[in-house]
């Protein structure tokens, strides 16, 4: 009999639920709470309806849910299936989702009926999904679907485990393109297994853990929520991210690791600033998705301690590409790094030759690893694209130091062309950080008859107003004169993309519509 040396994704939770039946793994955004054995035998009766239904090593199978439990069972029922997920944001646009079940040939859908207003109203929009599922709070299921807990109720509890081959799909996560429609990054199997493990170390998450989880689950949260449970920790789950709720459950449940992106811990700080809280008991705050402000980094880390851990990963390198450790954050000089290359990956600078850069040049952030994208689903053109030789290209521009550390200074696409000369929109939003009462700043090009693109700001204050020009004077007295602003815009807030991060794009369209820019 041959040897088999791969271990499953599905063989990897199937241990690790066996291995803490009695301990709480999740507690609901109701407050309810779920053994590890609970999820086991949930997952597993689910796994044996979708396989009687003909899901399998291949399959895909979409799930539209909210934060909430049944996601949990349903990832981890796929992965049990050897099959693949589709996970699907509750504030995608209708027209995305049906594009996405079309696109991704899903033959699965677990939806929840009060996101059932995103499905398509074509029976042909849905005519590959054949097996429907609905999880209802209360009332009525969608015609076609069958009800969550009958069905679970009607399944074995028998465990399941088909083992697919490492290079099997097990992950089509969509990401929204510059142009065009939504791109499906493929990961395959064997990738999601080293990709998991990647960040069980370096998340620093422990057996005793109490994480918190508010952001989307069919994001990057989901992963680390994977990570969680396959050291042993108990994962709350919320239903979004509401700053004093986030404070009353570290102060009442003794949390003790969070993921949150960098506009969380801004109105986390603000809050703490009219609401006192004991969060003692956090000694990780994982962030990332987006850059930090320094004086806001500094100011938490008055206010937190040294417990911030910064993660720079990629829809197409799963969250760890990067890490900037607890001890780094005390470095000034290292506090606008996103780290040093974790365990599985290698990092270099790039020229637009793709010749590798010395240290301290600017160029394109490359990342050579197990786990980085197979494909796009469907696109052999933008797939080949993606890679230069073995190095997959990130679209982010950056330098390295001799120790490793990455410093980034813009998106490719973000970066500005003002009168023929690079402007940084990092750098600029950097310097109008420090400038006082203001809160938020986001950075874009706008067109311009003489420079081809302006410098403008997008100021959000923090209380009383400025004068803009007082702001510019600050920014001549630190910026090259071509990286000035051109224009300053006081604005109420920034828009924001449905994972926190703020959308330059919808920013840019306003004024680019109808009119094509030479990047991104």
């Amino acid at each position: 009999m041959p040897r088999t040396t791969f271990q499953s994704l599905g063989g990897l939770f199937a241990s690790a639920l066996k291995r803490f039946q009695a301990r709480t793994a999740l507690v609901a955004p109701s407050g309810a709470r779920v053994t590890y054995r609970e999820l086991d035998d949930q997952s597993n009766r689910l796994a044996n309806a979708l396989a009687d239904r003909g899901v399998g090593p291949g399959s895909v199978v979409a799930i539209l849910l909210r934060n909430c439990t049944e996601f949990v069972i349903a990832d981890l029922a796929v992965m049990k299936l050897g099959a693949a997920k589709v996970p699907l944001n509750s504030l995608l646009a209708p027209n995305n989702v049906a594009y996405m079940l079309r696109h991704s040939n899903a033959i699965g859908l677990i939806v929840h009926t009060s996101l059932a207003h995103l499905l398509p109203d074509s029976e042909a929009d849905l005519e590959t999904i054949v097996t429907r599922i609905a999880v209802t709070d209360s009332g009525s299921v969608p015609a076609s679907f069958t009800e969550w807990s009958s069905l679970l109720d009607a399944s074995s509890v028998t465990a399941v485990r088909n083992e697919a081959p490492p290079e099997a799909v097990g992950l089509i996560i969509y990401t929204g393109g510059t142009t065009g429609e939504p791109k499906g990054v493929v990961h395959g199997q064997a990738a999601l297994v080293h990709n998991i493990l990647s960040q069980v170390i370096m998340s620093e998450i422990t057996a005793e853990e109490r994480m918190l989880i508010t952001t989307p689950l069919p994001h990057a949260a989901h992963l680390l929520c994977q990570a969680g449970l396959l050291r042993g920790a108990t994962v709350w789950i919320t239903e979004g991210f509401d700053p004093l709720q986030t404070l009353d459950l570290i102060r009442t449940e003794r949390l003790t690791w969070c993921f949150m992106v960098p506009t969380m811990i801004y109105r986390l700080l603000d809050a703490l600033e009219t609401h006192s809280s004991d969060i003692s008991s956090l000694r990780t705050v994982l962030y990332g998705a987006s850059p930090i402000s320094r004086p806001k980094l500094v100011r938490a880390l008055e206010r937190f301690g040294p417990i911030f851990l910064q993660v720079y990963g990629q829809t197409e390198a799963p969250n760890f590409i990067t890490t900037l450790s607890k001890s780094d954050h005390l470095v000034p000089e290292l506090q606008l790094s996103c780290g040093q290359p974790v365990l599985a990956t290698q990092v270099r600078i790039a020229g637009p030759e793709g010749n590798e850069l010395p240290l301290g040049e600017i160029g394109e952030v490359q990342v050579r690893s197990v786990y980085t994208l197979a494909a796009y689903h469907r696109d052999p053109e933008t797939s080949e694209a993606a890679y230069s030789g073995e190095w997959l290209r990130t679209g982010d521009l950056g330098f390295q130091q001799a120790t490793g550390h990455v410093f980034l200074v813009d998106r490719l696409k973000d970066m500005v062309i003002s009168g023929g000369m690079n402007v940084y929109s990092r750098e600029v939003e950097h310097v109008i950080q420090t400038f006082s009462g203001v809160s938020q700043v986001v950075v874009i090009g706008i067109p311009d008859p003489k420079w081809g693109e302006a410098v403008a700001a997008f100021v959000v204050l923090s209380g009383a107003s400025i004068e803009p020009e007082a702001l510019l004077e600050h920014c001549r007295a630190r910026l090259d004169r071509y990286k000035v602003p051109k224009q300053v815009n006081i604005v109420s807030q920034i828009p924001l993309t449905a994972y926190g991060k703020p959308d330059k794009k919808a920013l840019r369209a306003r004024y680019w519509s109808g009119q094509s820019r030479s990047i991104g």
